[in-house]
Order: C-alpha cells, then sequence, then structure tokens
C-alpha cells in the first residue's frame, strides 16, 4: 500500500497540471514551487584533502607509504595506528589519547624526530615482509642470506650450513622451503661476500653525509704471523640521529709494512668505496704500529694528504698503560722481589709441587702465579693481589728454596711498599677499563684522567704534609705498627712512586689541555663557561680549526652568548636523558642559527681518542682465522669479519635493500 501511494506521488509531480490563466491569484499561490534538491556534503575523500607536513612533529603522525594517491593513511608513532581521516581535527582528537605519555617521554623536538624516523623504519621494514616473498626464488636467497648472517655473527665456520639445514629438516621435515636452501660452504660465502660489501657501501655512504668522521687504525699479526690493519670510522649517522662507530675495511699484507705502505693500502680501500679525505677531523692509531716508530709516519703520511690540520692521537688506553709502567721504575726493588719469587717457585717442578701441596684450600688462585706471564705488564696487579693471599705458603717454600729472598719478601719496608701497590693498582686497572667504555667521547676520556690526576695530587699533598696514609686501610694499618724509620721510608717511596706516575700521565695525555677549555661543547649554558669568550682561548681556537672550509668562524662570541640565554634549548638540555651528542645533533639539524657553533661541537664529538674497537676487531679476527681455519683468503677473511661486527637481527637487517644492491 505504501509502496502504491509513493508511485502516485511520483507521477502527481512528474504530470503537474498547469495553472489557468483566468486563475485567481491565490490559487496561483497555492500551488507549491518546486524546490530545488538540498546539495549534498562531500565526503572527506571527495574533498581531496592532503597531509600537511607539520602535523608530524605537532601530533605525531605520519603519512603511510602507497602507490594511490588518493589513498592517503596517517599513523601514529606512538601507538602505530592507522587514522584514515585526512583532517586536523582527527589527527588532534587522536594526539590527545597520549597526552600523557608524549608529555613524559616525547617533550623535545628530537625525541620526537627520533620516535618517527624509528616509526617509520618499522613500517617499513613490515611493508618489505610481503614484496620479499612474492617470488620463490628471492624466498630461498633471503633465507640463505639470513643463514650467512646468522653464521657470521656467531663467527661460526660456514660449513655449518648443511648442518643447520639438517636440524631444521629433522625438526620439521615438512619444510620444503629449507629442504631446496643451498647453504654449502660457497653458497654462503658468496652471500656473506654480498652482506659484507652491502654493509662497505652503506657506512661509505653514510660516512660521505657526515659533516665529519675520524678514524682508528691497528696493526698486528694473525695466527699465521701475516700483518692484518683494521679500520675503524666513527661518524654521525643523520639516518639514526646519533653517531656511529663502525669497522670501514681490514687490510691484509704480505711483509713487515712501513709506515707509508700502510697509508697506501689504507688509502687504497678508502677510494675502492669512495671514502673521501675531505671530511676527515681525525686519526687515532696504535698498536705495533706504534711500537714500531712508524705510527708517525702513517700520522704524517695522512696529514700530508689531508688541506686540513688533522688532530692526531695515540690510544688513551695505551698511554695510560705506558705511564703506569714507567712510574714502577721508582719500585723497580719491590717488583724485582715479586717477580724473583714467582721465578723461584716455577723453575722447579719440585717447587711447583710442593706449593700447590701446601695450598690445600681447593681454590684455583695459586695457578695465576704459577701460571704467570713476566713479560706482561697488566698481570702485575693479579700477581701482587695473589702474592698476598699465597703470602705464607709462599715463604714456606722460599726459606728452603732462597732463605735470601725469603728474607727480603718478610722484610717491613718491602711488605709496606707491597700494601700499597696492593691497595693502588686495581685503582689503576680500574682507570683502564672505564677507558674501555664504548661511544665514550674524547671529552669523556679526558675527564676521567683528569679526575684521577687530581686525586693522586691530593693524595700526594697530604702525604707531604702530615703522612697521612688513611686513604689506603691496610697499608695505614701496618705503619701504624712500625717504628719512624720504617713508616718514613715507605712514605718517601709511595710519595716518590705517585709523583711520577703523575708526571707520566702528565706527558702522555698534554693535548688534553686543549680541550678542557673548550666546556661550552660539554656544557653550554655553565655560568663558569665564560672563560670560553676569552681572546686568548678564542683566537686559539680559530687558528686550530682555519683549516678546515666547511666551519664558519664568525660571531663565535656572539652566538655563545645568545645561546646562553635561548630558554628553549637550555629546558631541552635540562632534559633527563638527554646528552651532550643529542643535544648537539639537534642544533645542527633544526637551528639554522647557532650551526656554526654545532658543526664545531660536532668535530670535536667525532673524534676517537682509543682504539678499543680495533682492538675487539682483531679478537674477533683471530677467531676467525685459528690455527683450525688458517685458510682463509683475504677477502673472505674481511667479508667473514664485517659480518661478525653487524648487531642487527635478521628481522631488522634490510634484505630488499640487500637484494637490490646486489642486483
Amino acid at each position: 500500500m505504501a509502496k502504491e501511494l509513493k508511485m502516485e506521488m511520483d507521477i502527481r509531480k512528474v504530470f503537474k497540471p498547469p495553472v489557468p490563466e483566468n486563475a485567481p491569484a491565490c490559487d496561483a499561490e497555492m500551488v507549491p514551487e518546486e524546490l530545488p534538491a538540498a546539495k549534498k556534503s562531500r565526503t572527506w575523500k571527495q574533498e581531496n584533502r592532503k597531509f600537511q607536513e607539520q602535523w608530524e612533529t605537532r601530533f605525531l603522525v605520519f603519512l603511510k607509504p602507497s602507490h594511490s594517491i588518493s589513498e592517503q593513511v596517517a599513523v601514529c608513532a606512538v601507538c602505530k595506528k592507522e587514522i584514515r581521516q585526512i583532517k586536523m581535527y582527527a589527527m588532534q582528537r587522536h594526539y590527545k589519547t597520549h597526552a600523557e605519555e608524549v608529555e613524559q617521554n616525547y617533550r623535545g623536538e628530537f625525541q620526537r624526530r627520533k620516535l618517527l624516523n624509528d616509526a617509520k623504519t618499522e613500517l617499513e621494514r613490515q611493508q618489505r615482509l610481503p614484496r620479499d616473498f612474492l617470488k620463490k626464488e628471492d624466498q630461498i636467497w633471503v633465507a640463505t642470506n639470513k643463514v650467512a648472517l646468522l653464521l657470521g655473527q656467531a663467527r661460526k665456520s660456514l660449513d655449518d650450513g648443511e648442518l643447520v639445514k639438517k636440524i631444521v629438516l629433522a625438526v620439521q621435515p615438512e619444510n620444503t622451503l629449507f629442504r631446496e636452501l643451498p647453504l654449502s660452504n660457497d653458497t654462503l660465502q658468496r652471500s656473506t661476500r654480498d652482506i659484507a660489501n652491502f654493509l662497505q657501501n652503506e657506512i661509505a655512504e653514510k660516512v660521505a653525509a657526515s659533516p665529519f668522521y675520524s678514524l682508528c687504525l691497528v696493526e698486528s699479526l694473525d695466527v699465521m704471523k701475516n700483518p692484518q690493519i683494521i679500520v675503524c670510522v666513527r661518524f654521525f649517522d643523520s639516518s639514526r640521529c646519533c653517531f656511529t662507530e663502525g669497522v670501514l675495511c681490514q687490510v691484509s699484507l704480505a711483509d713487515r709494512p712501513t709506515g707509508k705502505h700502510v697509508f697506501r693500502c689504507v688509502q687504497a680501500r678508502m677510494q675502492e668505496w669512495r671514502v673521501s679525505l675531505d671530511n676527515l677531523c681525525g686519526l687515532t692509531a696504535d698498536g705495533a704500529v706504534a711500537r714500531q716508530g712508524a705510527q708517525e709516519e702513517v700520522l704524517n703520511c695522512f696529514q700530508e694528504s689531508c688541506p686540513q690540520k688533522l688532530f692526531l692521537f695515540r690510544c688513551f688506553v695505551h698511554q695510560e698503560v705506558l705511564a703506569s709502567k714507567a712510574s714502577m721504575e721508582s719500585m723497580d726493588e719491590v717488583e724485582s722481589i715479586v717477580k724473583k719469587c714467582i721465578r723461584a717457585v716455577n723453575t722447579s717442578g719440585v717447587n711447583k709441587e710442593r706449593f700447590t701441596t701446601l695450598w690445600d684450600t681447593g681454590s684455583e688462585t695459586h695457578k695465576v702465579l704459577l701460571n704467570n706471564n713476566l713479560v706482561h705488564w697488566l698481570s702485575f696487579n693479579d700477581n701482587v693481589q695473589c702474592l698476598f693471599e699465597l703470602r705464607g705458603e709462599l715463604i714456606e717454600v722460599l726459606n728452603t728454596v732462597s732463605p735470601e729472598l725469603s728474607q727480603k719478601l718478610q722484610d717491613p719496608e718491602v711488605h709496606g711498599c707491597l700494601l700499597f701497590l696492593k691497595e693502588f693498582l686495581p685503582k689503576l686497572a680500574s682507570l683502564n677499563l672505564e677507558l674501555q667504555i664504548p661511544q665514550l667521547t674524547i671529552f669523556d676520556h679526558i675527564e676521567v684522567i683528569h679526575t684521577f690526576r687530581m686525586t693522586i695530587a691530593d693524595i700526594v699533598q697530604q702525604l707531604q704534609q702530615k703522612w697521612d696514609f688513611s686513604v689506603f686501610s691496610e697499608l695505614s694499618g701496618f705503619l701504624n705498627c712500625q717504628d719512624e724509620h720504617v713508616q718514613r721510608k715507605v712514605g718517601l717511596a709511595v710519595t716518590k712512586y705517585l709523583r711520577s706516575l703523575l708526571e707520566d700521565l702528565e706527558n702522555c695525555f698534554s693535548k688534553g689541555h686543549f680541550f678542557r677549555q673548550y666546556t661550552f661543547v660539554t656544557d653550554p649554558f655553565s655560568n663558569s663557561g665564560s672563560g670560553f669568550l676569552a681572546a686568548d682561548k678564542l683566537t686559539a681556537l680559530q687558528d686550530r680549526l682555519a683549516s678546515f672550509a666547511s666551519l664558519d668562524l664568525r660571531n663565535l662570541q656572539y652566538l655563545m652568548v645568545h645561546m646562553r640565554n635561548n630558554a628553549r634549548l637550555k629546558m631541552y638540555f635540562s632534559q633527563p636523558g638527554v646528552t651532550v651528542q643529542q643535544f648537539w645533533l639537534k642544533v645542527y639539524l633544526s637551528e639554522d642559527t647557532y650551526r656554526p657553533l654545532a658543526k664545531i661541537s660536532l668535530l670535536f664529538l667525532s673524534l676517537f681518542s682509543t682504539t678499543v674497537l680495533c682492538e675487539r676487531v682483531f679478537g674477533a679476527l683471530h677467531c676467525l682465522k685459528s690455527k683450525y681455519r688458517n685458510g682463509l683468503t683475504d677477502t673472505n677473511l674481511e667479508a667473514s669479519l664485517l659480518v661478525s661486527q653487524e648487531t642487527r637481527d635478521p628481522g631488522d637487517f634490510p634484505f630488499q635493500e640487500l637484494l637490490n644492491f646486489c642486483k
């Protein structure tokens, strides 16, 4: 019925009778005029709205990559949810749901940028996977490279690839992918070389984009006594907004190299990967090259090839060891007695057996002395600690083997000096370990050395004024029971040793005074940082950096004063968790006004001050090329070494980019 009524009304509208000409006006007015249809409002898709770039940092959203321009979808960087209405109110409404979390964790612009970059990278990785596995041959290729990556990171032999295949098929016989997977040694070696070439190309591109970079290189011998050179690089990674350290290349040499030979080989590899010397700012070298006196030649060759005046260093860790060892000359007699005691026990199998029998506590401490290497200075601390723990048993053996040596070991003056070394040498060891912490800047290392030097200076002053040994508890307790003559003798020996150590540390780290003048890098808003504005310090800085063409050294005083009064930057710097490196990276990327200051700071922060990274890579090299695996070619050795230092898991590794790179 309703349907029929509707049809009748539609017919009346279409066949509406005309109004007669002589009809009254009221009748004409009573005929309703046909009104135009109401215009429908357009949907947000029809309006063709576009995503605004300023929404990224304002609302922490970004546009999802898509092949169609009309189908735009935004993604929240905080919760990873999609926002399909490309309108500002939709972005703002979703942003308010995370207001508390954002206020707590992502207040600064640098933190917001980092969150956005991480979210974009994660989304790209997730979107790569379906495209990677469209073709079966690509799926097999990626799986083979994943196995090669995991074996390389674990520093395992590539012959284990077939074993991995057998294990997977034994657990999952229905796994057809692994059944077709080629995992022979030759196949995995090719995959390892492909990954290594990709990693080197990736680092070379990032180094080229970095405002500055520095190198460290170390030369050592492998298991076959062939010289090997490891070159590592430190640079600003703009894609991750942080400083990165990594292996640039490994160079194998046929014979013992000279400094010029080392330089030519390293330069050839850098040219191979298109790494220019134009933005090189520093070089740190040590190891066997330094010990042979060829280090200066290597550094000079690099300096002659660069128009800018480089910052050249010797490894801070090695310099600390050399200073500690040199200061022991003031305690030659005590060191000699320790070595003679150990040697007396180790010269005879009978003495070793007697000493082992006396040590019946079940501990293995006595083996430290029996297996001691008197050549290595770093083992001396362990020897002194073990000597005191085994002092009674050692004296009992020495009473039979060498009574004279036993008497010297029991002398109060020698005992007092050994007590001092027992308490002080661990502090030197902890200093050495602190210098080996990864990713420390040159300012951090200099501050660690300076703090230690000032501590020693205070102890020396205390000993000179009051003969107060309370800093060393065991030594103080021992000397309180001795006569004045013994106290004076031990006090003079300890003071002489500490003074010598102070002088040696000063000589080894004299370059640190230059960096300690410019505290604006580590604390740009400190009230005590006005010393930077002194004319002599400013002139010294400009003279030292004048050869770097990319630096603008004008108006540094004004920029420094202006930035110190910038409340917004000061608030960002004071936020918990914001490091010095993050602060200057933010200034460099987003503050054009202060970019000249930021570039100077980035130059200093790019410097290597130790060769610890190279030493660790050499540890991996000795695992890869051992006496059981000494047939690796130079190309395969470098490829395995580079892959072993890769820290990304297979889930995070860009295999799609690797596939495109190989094709």
